[in-house]
């Protein structure tokens, strides 16, 4: 990696998971700047950066003036779509490098727009359509049958998803989807019960390579049937196969639409005829997917997207990805109690665990608990490795045991499920 000892970046957000970015640039040498509507108590990234603005995002000219005053050398935002945006106009009227377009932001943020990506390359999707309203999804149900997914076109977080389990249920389910999309646009898909996974990419000036496919195990709603990643295994049991059978594929529609820098990752289906593509994502992601690769092949994704944002470019070298992987990895997610309020949060006893690669707080204290079966609900996220996934899963319950997140009455708000399954 290039020295990026001097330069200037500004980070657009505050959340905990964007306070990643701010401590990951600094300690490349970086001086960090944040901004967003958020005041100093309610924003993590702001408590660490070397200088903050309460600019919200919105604020475009005011944020561009910001970055000529300040001399900033690149921008960077992640893990929230609707900052994508945002981003680019910021990086556009400021003559700053940004890793994607408008046309490839619109692709990773439209679920329409990507499935028609999608089926125009030949790379499978789940059967379904686009609905506009309660008589197209009438018509869409009789032709896919029960039980359905409704998902609105444009959001993410798993925020607006249901299952649908018969006609009864059409309605409501149909109505709560799309009180999520912007656009007034609901996909209505078959409910497949078959295994996931999620496959992720590294682009370097239009060139693409795979770094890693992971098993996802989801945890569902009861309540609405969402779901959302409770767990990433490494590598997936499928990994071949998906190289062998829709990897080049995928590659190529990444080519064709103009896909050229950054990182982006895939969520997908698969039984034993083919993987059903569902989902994308063109920023850095909840996943952190980065984080083992960096481990198991000393390739740090969001270096190189940082790097990308202060020189336009980056040192990269595609032939040492493998994703194989040396050792079994995982990502687990700890899901909290909805509406529950958090008092206290400390991570700190993984610091002397082994095999403990990384673990992130996705909440502050005061933050409440969101809605079951959404990213809202997840509180943290843990990466850890083992030599084969039968000791990752011993070593699962002993390392949540040494995690405290309560209420303020001492309750543990963090849900008890069974992870790797």
């Amino acid at each position: 990696m290039r020295t990026l000892e001097g330069k200037r970046l500004l980070v657009l957000g505050s959340s905990p998971l964007l306070a990643g970015i701010v401590k990951e640039a600094q300690k490349l040498g970086v001086f960090v700047i944040v901004t967003d509507y958020n005041k100093y108590e309610n924003a993590p990234a702001k408590h660490i950066a070397n200088k903050y603005y309460d600019i919200s995002l919105s604020d475009i000219d005011l944020i561009v003036k910001c970055i000529k005053d300040e001399k900033i050398d690149g921008v960077l935002t992640g893990y929230t779509d609707s900052y994508l945006k945002y981003y680019y106009e910021i990086c556009r009227k400021a003559g700053l490098p940004c890793y994607g377009d408008l046309k490839q932001f619109d692709i990773a943020t439209d679920k329409v727009l990507f499935k028609k990506m999608c089926m125009d390359a030949g790379v499978p999707v789940i059967p379904g359509t686009t609905v506009l309203n309660l008589e197209d999804a009438k018509k869409a149900a009789l032709e896919i049958g029960y039980p359905l997914m409704f998902k609105p076109a444009d959001n993410s977080g798993s925020r607006g998803v249901i299952k649908c389990n018969d006609e009864n249920q059409l309605e409501n389910s149909f109505n709560y989807a799309l009180s999520f999309s912007p656009s007034n646009q609901v996909i209505c898909e078959k409910y497949l019960d078959c295994e996931n996974i999620g496959s992720a990419y590294q682009l370097d000036n239009g060139e693409i390579y795979l770094n890693s496919v992971s098993d996802r195990h989801v945890y569902k709603s009861e309540e609405s049937g969402s779901s959302v990643t409770k767990d990433l295994v490494y590598p997936s049991i499928y990994t071949k196969r998906y190289i062998e059978e829709v990897n080049e594929k995928v590659i190529n529609m990444l080519k064709v639409n103009g896909f050229k820098h950054g990182m982006l990752s895939f969520q997908a289906f698969v039984d034993d005829k083919s993987f059903y593509f569902c989902e994308m994502c063109y920023r850095p992601s909840g996943g952190h997917h980065y984080m083992i690769v960096n481990d198991q092949n000393g390739i740090n994704s969001l270096d190189l997207l940082i790097e990308y944002a202060v020189n336009g470019k980056i040192d990269y070298n595609g032939v040492n990805e493998n994703p194989y992987f040396k050792e079994s990895c995982a990502m687990i997610k700890l899901m909290g109690e909805p509406g529950k309020v958090i008092s206290k949060i400390d991570l700190s006893p993984l610091d002397s665990e082994k095999g403990i690669i990384s673990y992130q707080s996705h909440k502050i204290i005061g933050n409440e608990i969101g809605k079951d079966g959404t990213t809202a609900q997840c509180l943290a996220a843990i990466w850890l490795k083992a030599s084969d996934r039968d000791c990752l899963i011993k070593n699962i319950d002993e390392t949540i045991s040494k995690v405290v997140i309560s209420d303020d009455k001492g309750n543990n708000l963090v849900k008890n499920i069974k992870y790797l399954v």
